[in-house]
């Protein structure tokens, strides 16, 4: 077994508490008013642990969903001294917040396959 294995494993399990951890304090202490109804998706390291790209999806319109990261960008540093509180980690990752929208394709993708399924049942 190489050494870079137990290194992933890391990652992925670290990845996977700031998921964790993230989604419980935006629910619990983040009380921004625009924060909406924010759903932390996945979140993806760099190499050495220092970055931290999370994906999101947010209920609502266009424009609830832009406050929603608007909510989480301007929460950033409460997030990241939190994470330090709650995780056993030398340096917490800085995070950048993505909106996921593979939930809204799946929609559509969904939509799409009943309209061509409605459309076979014509005929």
């Amino acid at each position: 077994m190489s050494d870079a294995q137990p290194e992933k494993r890391r990652a992925r399990q670290l990845a996977d508490q700031i998921k964790f951890e993230l989604g419980w304090l935006i629910e619990r202490k983040l009380m921004d008013p625009a924060r909406g109804f924010i759903t932390i998706t996945r979140v993806r390291l760099s190499s050495d642990l220092k970055y931290a790209r999370v994906y999101f999806s947010a209920m609502g319109s266009e424009n609830q969903r832009t406050g929603s990261e608007k909510a989480l960008k301007r929460a950033v540093n409460f997030l990241r001294r939190e994470l330090g509180r709650k995780l056993n980690i030398r340096y917490v990752p800085e995070l950048k917040f993505f909106f996921d929208d593979s939930l809204d394709y799946a929609e559509h993708m969904d939509s799409l396959f009943k309209k061509i399924d409605g459309h076979n049942d014509t005929q």
